[in-house]
């Protein structure tokens, strides 16, 4: 039997994240991890080593989930995927740059999740 796909996400608002856990786990992926702000982000992926990393672009603090796709895409070959409330092209034009692999508005639904998810990773 193959193992799950393992998740790092970062969320900053604990309702969103307690669903994003509940719908990552439903679906059939193991949630290696979680935090809330950039900095605990960026230590926790490091010693987790996710598949796959969903990166809330709104986040409280310093620095924002951009700055987490920035530091992914120069650091390790870890794909991530942006989720986002707002469809404002300044965020989206400053998303690009960082090449994420895939970009979720929400409210997204279990499918679209599953989708974004399936599409982002690099398989050979």
């Amino acid at each position: 039997m193959k193992n799950p796909l393992k998740i790092f996400y970062i969320e900053d608002d604990p309702q969103l994240a307690d669903l994003l856990d509940i719908r990552l786990k439903k679906l059939g992926y193991s949630v290696c991890g979680h935090a809330d702000n950039a900095g605990t982000a960026m230590a926790a992926i490091q010693t987790s080593r996710p598949d796959l990393a969903l990166l809330d672009i709104e986040l409280q603090g310093r620095y924002d989930g951009l700055a987490i796709g920035d530091y992914l895409l120069a650091n390790t070959d870890i794909p991530f995927v942006y989720m986002t409330g707002h469809d404002d092209m300044k965020v989206l034009e400053q998303a690009r740059k960082t090449v994420p692999d895939g970009f979720l508005l929400k409210p997204f639904d279990d499918r679209q999740l599953s989708v974004a998810v399936e599409m982002a990773l690099r398989r050979e």
